[in-house]
């Protein structure tokens, strides 16, 4: 059985056992055991899951004996080089590094999903259906800087510049790619309004006809290592179908809030990671710049789940079905506020997740390390 199934069934047990948790105590205490079984299947792993781990782990054993000029050229970033050294020198065992690299990764996003999110065991079960736990699992580099850069949220939004630049340089030490933040700092304050909407679209159709000599000129001018990598594209449609649909659907059901920071923000970082995806259809690899903003995903499903099925002032959902479909209306109006149908909508929308991520998957399986 692939592991990823038993994966997001314990998970639906975690989240079933804080939506009928009655105190506040008790729902944290659920959500970081949540986040602890998260980073224990992540240190547990097989290390032969993509070709990325076994990279990782080969460079495990050739770090430490380099000198500091080879660690300073080396194709990994200072910040990773480093902690490998640090590490494989201080503790026998290499299984340190993922513990490290669990804790490193899971921890600021949990931290981060308690401040930015009316729920974050809703956010953290959408972290795992949407992919981002997988891609944490591979991509250990860049998801630590990613995880970094959940520390610039707040200056983001209070304009602090300074401390800001320094989080963006410590998640570069950990992945280049981090440097692509810099752009959402400058358009934090750009209106949000169907213009907005319509110049970004526009911009995403030109991308996809135009990717391919826009990639080109980029590694030749900017970064000739990917030179000869294969300009193909490998799926990815469906992904860029949920995150338009989010993008679209907050706007409308989010509209007023937009002046809100914990919802303009993720906002911004969905729309450009909509803008800009197009671009992986003419080279895969651009997904590593739209990983960033991509992980938006995960608020903003929260954000529009308690919107639609937690609230009801306010609900665009029910004041069109109170305009044009009455009868439903008053059906579905006295629903609202149950626990049965919070626990029910939560089990449809992580089974339509789940649906939706296992195609995308592809039959890749997910092994768990022999425990010894």
């Amino acid at each position: 059985m692939n592991g990823f199934y038993w994966i997001y069934l314990v998970m639906l047990f975690y989240l079933l056992g804080y939506e009928f948790a009655k105190t506040t105590e008790t729902k944290r205490l659920i959500y970081y055991g949540a986040v602890g079984f998260l980073v224990m299947i992540f240190t547990l792993q097989d290390c032969s899951v993509s070709f990325d781990i076994a990279e990782y782990m080969r460079q495990w054993t050739i770090i430490p004996k380099l000198s500091l000029q080879k660690m300073l050229n080396h194709k990994f970033e200072i910040g990773y080089v480093l902690l490998c050294w640090f590490l494989e020198k201080t503790f026998a065992s290499d299984r340190v590094l993922l513990i490290v690299l669990s804790v490193l990764i899971m921890l600021p996003f949990s931290r981060s999903f308690e401040k930015e999110t009316e729920n974050p065991m809703i956010a953290m079960m959408a972290f795992l259906a949407l992919g981002m736990y997988m891609h944490a699992i591979v991509f250990w580099r860049q998801l630590v800087s990613m995880a970094l850069l959940t520390y610039s949220y707040r200056y983001i939004r209070e304009r602090k510049l300074l401390p800001f630049l320094w989080i963006v340089l410590m998640a570069m030490t950990f992945h280049k790619v981090a440097v692509v933040f810099l752009g959402l700092y400058i358009v934090y304050n750009v209106p949000i309004n169907k213009w907005l909407l319509i110049a970004c679209v526009f911009c995403a159709v030109v991308l996809y006809f135009l990717g391919k000599p826009i990639i080109e000129f980029g590694i030749a001018v900017i970064y000739p290592r990917y030179k000869n990598s294969p300009r193909v594209a490998r799926g990815g449609e469906n992904l860029l179908a949920v995150i338009w649909i989010i993008v679209f659907l907050s706007y409308w059901v989010l509209h007023d809030r937009m002046h809100e920071g914990k919802i303009r923000l993720p906002f911004l970082m969905l729309l450009i990671a909509a803008t800009i995806q197009p671009i992986c259809f003419s080279f895969y690899n651009w997904q590593r710049v739209v990983l960033p903003f991509r992980v938006a995903l995960v608020p903003m499903t929260t954000h529009l789940y308690m919107a639609l099925f937690e609230k009801t002032e306010g609900n665009r959902i029910l004041l069109l079905l109170e305009k044009f479909a009455p009868p439903f209306y008053a059906f579905v109006r006295p629903m609202y506020g149950k626990r049965w149908f919070r626990v029910a909508t939560l089990l449809i929308l992580f089974a339509v997740l789940f649906v939706w991520y296992e195609s995308e998957l592809e039959g890749a399986v997910y092994t768990m390390a022999p425990i010894i």
